[in-house]
């Protein structure tokens, strides 16, 4: 029976729906005589949706529902004593509501910080299912399922949403007949479809394509300040056409989630999960696929998925740019957070609509082949980040862009290198200079008309790393994005899956045998193999008391090579 349909049939009876009879009720009915105490609890949900009606209110309807109730409440919170004694809890997101009606209520509010769940309090909840359906486990005692990378990235996905997690475990558990089938067959899971499954979940429980169609504009804004982490405030609005449209007012109305910054607790971050962006892009049509798609939970891991995030990331942030009526940018606004030189930050470059295409060949060649479609690829265009062909050593991807500004080129090829985590070493000014160098050399070696092409082309290398980096880039046309800059660039919706693309590399509970051999001093195929069999890896300590022999190679390379040092990540453990 629908809330509607029960008022109608009860209204004539209104008058016994008194908050204090129902109350009588419930201890009557749990037989607590005068003298026991019977202390209830009383937890208000979305209490913002009773200020939504009211702010709707026809004329004549009383607007002060929210004050009445908790004056309705108080003498069971205040006294004087009886055998009834309530806690009132409010949950909403709306806390504005709350402050304003403090003043005039016989009650006062103390306010709890709820910031969304951490990573390690969804694993913890994760762990008591696994608990629940007997999951297996590592004769150590650790779920099996930790070790299950695209169940992680999911449970990273919802930002710590607590209705999105639920999603995730109600679809996780309703397939395949339930919570133990899922653990016992997680690596065998199509998370992918989970993900859109979830998707549709929080599509009907939130309405955001509906809210989008409403105010496109209003929309863009709250995805570019969420995912660039720009701060605001309560009156800040972000649709200079609509005054109604400031932080607080959404805030009641709308799915935003506000994260308080450290540093001023007047001001606030927009948080979403990533749930929300793929949503988002569904409407807003920032690239032309589904983002699930183009950022997938579920891939190989390998090197190559990281070259291709970096690309479609690219693409994001310039069609971003476009849609909020941009038609140029600086470096320093198209690759947000990039150690370089101020003179190369400066530049400006028009603005084209991007997408990702990979290629079959090796550039620079006289001629580029889309390996999906086997079509031609038009790079001077403009219009596309190409992802080269494997490995080459000119640039993993590239995009042309038109420079803005008067300059000695017209164009400029932006050429992306991804770079491998290499055994805890520092990332050098002079490696990214030698980088540069020698893409500057492969354009050089061509021939004939396509020499004569890119020696109009101005090349910008970047550098897209994990590893840490503390120099300083002197050379021009060179900029780097790097461990330390990850979230300025990335911001930290896609900061958390670049990371967890990229760590893979560096943990020994998640790199396969030729990295472990490849990588680490003193491993050989055997013992990359014994390693591989040995998981999990709780902790460095944990790593290296399972082998010692391994601990005293690494010590000695370390000795012999002053200044690097090689240290291992051990995610999900370390969180």
């Amino acid at each position: 029976m629908k809330f509607e349909t029960f008022r109608r049939l009860v209204w004539e009876y209104r008058e016994i729906f008194n908050i204090s009879d129902v109350f009588d009720f419930i201890a009557d009915h749990l037989n607590i005589n005068h003298e026991q105490q019977l202390f209830v609890f009383l937890h208000i949900d979305e209490f913002q949706l009773i200020d939504r009606w009211e702010s709707v209110a026809v004329n004549e309807r009383n607007k002060n529902l929210f004050k009445e109730m908790i004056n309705g409440l108080a003498p069971f919170m205040l006294g004087p004593p009886s055998r009834i004694f309530v806690q009132t809890f409010l949950s909403g997101t709306a806390p504005q509501v709350v402050m304003s009606a403090k003043e005039s209520s016989k009650v006062s509010f103390r306010f709890v910080n709820c910031p969304q769940l951490s990573f390690r309090a969804m694993l913890s909840i994760a762990n008591h299912y696994a608990q629940e359906f007997d999951a297996e486990t590592f004769d150590c005692g650790t779920y099996k399922w930790l070790l299950c990378q695209p169940f992680l990235q999911l449970l990273d996905d919802t930002g710590g949403l607590p209705r999105a997690l639920q999603y995730v475990f109600s679809e996780c558990f309703r397939i395949n007949g339930g919570g133990k089938e899922f653990f016992d067959n997680i690596n065998n899971q199509h998370f992918n479809t989970i993900f859109n499954n979830v998707k549709v979940y929080l599509e009907e429980r939130y309405k955001i394509y509906k809210a989008i169609e409403k105010n496109e504009k209003l929309y863009l804004e709250l995805l570019y300040h969420s995912i660039n982490a720009i701060p605001v405030n309560h009156k800040t609005c972000l649709d200079p056409s609509d005054k109604s449209c400031t932080i607080e007012n959404l805030e009641r109305d709308s799915h935003i989630i506000l994260n308080s910054c450290e540093d001023d607790s007047s001001k606030f971050i927009i948080k979403m999960p990533f749930f929300f962006i793929a949503l988002y892009n569904d409407r807003l049509k920032i690239v032309n696929r589904q983002l699930e798609e183009v950022f997938r939970v579920q891939n190989e891991m390998l090197w190559e998925s990281w070259e291709i995030f970096v690309a479609n990331y690219d693409a994001f942030r310039t069609n971003l740019l476009i849609k909020r009526e941009k038609k140029l940018a600086s470096l320093s606004e198209l690759y947000c957070g990039a150690y370089g030189t101020q003179s190369t930050l400066d530049i400006e470059v028009e603005l084209k609509e991007l997408s990702v295409c990979s290629a079959k060949e090796q550039f620079p060649c006289n001629k580029l082949t889309d390996k999906k479609s086997s079509e031609s690829i038009d790079w001077m265009k403009g219009e596309n980040v190409v992802v080269n062909g494997a490995s080459a050593s000119w640039g993993d991807a590239f995009v042309a862009r038109e420079i803005a500004q008067n300059s000695n080129y017209k164009y400029i090829l932006f050429i992306h290198q991804c770079k491998y985590y290499r055994c805890g070493t520092y990332y050098t000014a002079s490696e990214i200079n030698g980088e540069h160098i020698k893409n500057l050399v492969g354009s050089i070696d061509t021939t004939g008309k396509l020499r004569k092409t890119l020696s109009k082309y101005q090349h910008i290398t970047i550098v897209f790393t994990i590893q840490p980096f503390d120099d300083k880039v002197l050379t021009n046309n060179c900029l780097i994005i790097t461990k330390n800059n990850f979230k300025e660039y990335f911001g930290p919706i896609f900061a958390s899956r670049a990371t967890f693309s990229m760590t893979r590399d560096i943990n020994p509970n998640f790199s396969d045998c030729s990295w472990l051999e490849n990588e680490l001093p003193g491993v050989g195929k055997a013992t990359a193999g014994k390693i591989v069999k040995a998981r999990p890896y709780l902790s460095e300590d944990d790593f290296y008391n399972k082998f010692s022999r391994v601990k005293r190679s690494i010590e000695k390379y370390e000795e012999i090579n002053t200044g690097k040092k090689v240290k291992l990540d051990f995610y999900p453990f370390n969180v």
